[in-house]
């Protein structure tokens, strides 16, 4: 036994010692999304963490466009030392089904180091809407010549797919409304110009607690502890929904060493297991998912195979 725990201490050492290391004097964690959102947030959280606990400065660096792809590819192409990581959720398992030139492929060219959190997808509508449920938007739908129209964080997105399968499985008429830009949608949505919405709980908790926006179901099968007070879909007689919540996760290029992406995992998993940074993250929507490397690449693994069918039927492409 004193041989094994040798073994480890020893282990750990040389891990925290390749650390210490790295290349620079600091290491970049680039968020493929604008600087303010709920990811960006999350992302800061974990960042002061792994300041202290790697003794190094991590630096949040926001390189938004092209549906996250921008921030991504830098990621990918920055040198594979442990020096860049990428902080992106699972929706990019899904892109080499909706984008026919992906310049990357989410699982050649990245390993997963482990999980930050999930959020929840969420159908709201203004208060002013009459519709209180799923049932009251489906009727409404087919009582329109035109059906209702509504947004989310992007077509094509995770929310977009929810929507459409939540149409084909009722006989709802929808009609998907992209905006440029997430502020627009959402202010046409509290005024009720878009009949109602699907955003993540780290977009619309805030809202709903204000009073602005109403929720009307969780994309799930069982009910939140971020939102407890909104049915389930499968509550609403829609069980086994694919698209659930949106997994945030933490990559580095894939030829990073093995050794310092065990390391970086080893404490993003300790860091994300605190029950200080679970009750910062419920603020801002998210459930914090320690996970491990193996545990993201098979949540991205089932992400694409499920929704697949999906974009296939809907003949999404993103570019």
């Amino acid at each position: 036994m004193r041989a094994i725990a040798a073994t480890a201490i020893l282990c750990l050492t040389a891990c925290g010692a390749l650390a210490q290391e790295l290349p620079c004097s600091q290491v970049r964690l680039i968020v493929p999304y604008p600087a303010g959102g709920a990811t960006d947030v999350a992302t800061r959280v974990i960042a002061e963490r792994l300041d202290a606990a790697m003794k190094k400065p991590f630096v949040v660096e926001n390189r938004g466009g092209a549906a996250g792809n921008i921030g991504t590819v830098a990621a990918i192409n920055a040198p594979a030392d442990g020096c860049t990581l990428l902080i992106n959720a699972t929706v990019i398992a899904t892109f080499p089904h909706s984008f026919s030139k992906l310049p990357y492929d989410p699982f050649k060219d990245l390993v997963p180091v482990g999980g930050i959190g999930v959020t929840p997808s969420l159908i709201v509508a203004a208060p002013s809407v009459a519709a209180k449920d799923i049932k009251d938007l489906v009727e409404w739908s087919k009582s329109k010549p035109d059906g209702l129209n509504y947004s989310t964080a992007g077509y094509g997105l995770q929310q977009h797919l929810a929507t459409e399968e939540i149409a084909q499985r009722t006989g709802a008429k929808v009609t998907h409304v992209a905006y440029r830009g997430g502020g627009t949608a959402m202010t046409d949505l509290i005024a009720a110009r878009l009949d109602f919405g699907v955003f993540l709980a780290g977009t619309t908790k805030g809202l709903i607690a204000d009073g602005k926006l109403r929720g009307i179901a969780i994309v799930s099968d069982k009910r939140s502890d971020l939102v407890p007070e909104i049915p389930t879909t499968a509550e609403q007689g829609l069980p086994g929904m694919i698209s659930h919540g949106v997994h945030f996760m933490m990559f580095a290029p894939a030829a990073t060493p093995k050794p310092i992406v065990a390391r970086l995992g080893a404490e993003l998993h300790k860091i994300v297991a605190e029950p200080s940074l679970k009750q910062r993250f419920v603020a801002i929507g998210f459930d914090a998912t320690p996970l491990t490397g193996d545990e993201v690449a098979a949540i991205m693994r089932k992400t694409g195979d499920d929704l697949a069918p999906v974009i296939k039927r809907l003949n999404i492409k993103l570019d």
